[in-house]
Formats: structure tokens, sequence, C-alpha cells
């Protein structure tokens, strides 16, 4: 998880997404902290009502590479995007199972190695995120005392 602590002087342009019910997204084309440019950063929109109200004052914001995941605000309250253990559970669903297809494709073509690399890969690029943001990250901002808020 990355720490980036500064003045919030910008949130550039944000367009919201709104997903299944509960669960709207907003996307940052730019974030500006400190001397630091974030660019292409998404968050949940209830998180986002509290990075917003940071705007101007010093806050440390938490992220998990392009997922701004909490923010420490200047009166030391920290909030937290948690990501719902159903989601988490998919996550681990689909990696198993592309796993299992990875040795059906390497027993039908007799090489188990490349197929296990490949569901691998796809699996450390695409799921890691998110779990490490349920095994991980949520579990630490919540031992700073941080409220968590559903995406």
């Amino acid at each position: 998880m990355k720490e980036v602590t500064g003045q919030l002087k910008m949130l550039g342009s944000g367009s919201v997404s709104h997903g299944r019910v509960g669960s709207s997204m907003v996307k940052y084309n730019t974030i500006q902290i400190g001397n630091t440019i974030l660019q292409k950063i998404v968050t949940a929109q209830s998180l986002d009502d509290f990075i917003q109200k940071g705007l101007g004052h010093e806050v440390t914001l938490f992220l998990n590479k392009n997922m701004l995941i909490g923010v420490k605000l200047q009166d030391g309250q920290v909030y937290y995007w948690k990501r719902s253990s159903g989601l988490f559970l998919m996550s681990i669903v689909v990696s198993l199972l592309l796993l299992a297809f990875a040795v059906v494709i390497g027993g039908t073509s007799g090489s188990f190695i490349m197929p296990l690399v490949v569901a691998c890969v796809v699996i450390f690029f695409t799921l890691a995120p998110f779990i490490l943001q349920t095994v991980s990250y949520q579990p630490k901002l919540s031992a700073l005392g941080g409220i968590p808020l559903r995406g």
C-alpha cells in the first residue's frame, strides 16, 4: 500500500459510474497532493465524499495501485473503502477456476508449466489488487482506527 501525504491541492475532473446497488465508483483523471500528481485514480463514491472534505488541507491518501482506498484527514480520522466479502470470495473462486482450466489445458497439451504460468500472471495482474486490499490493506487501515465505507 502506497501512502502519499501533503496538501490536497486539486481533485481534477471526475466521472461517476454506477454499478450494482450501492457500488458507485469515481474516476479522477488527476489528483494533486503536495507536489505529487496522481493520474487515472479510481475510488468508491462513498469514500470520495471524505476525500473532497480534505481539499485544501494536509491529508494522507492510501493507494492500492490506481485505486484510492483510504484517506486520513487533517483531524487524524481515517476513512477507508471496504470491499465486500462476496467480491473477495468471487475473486478467489475465479482464481481457482483459472488455475483448474490451466491444468486441464496443460493436461491435453502435455505441458503444465506454460498454462500455469499464464494463469498465475493473469491472476496477479487482474485479481491481486482486490485480494491484497481485502486481506492486507483493510485490516491495516482498520487498525489505524479507520472507519469502513462500503463501495
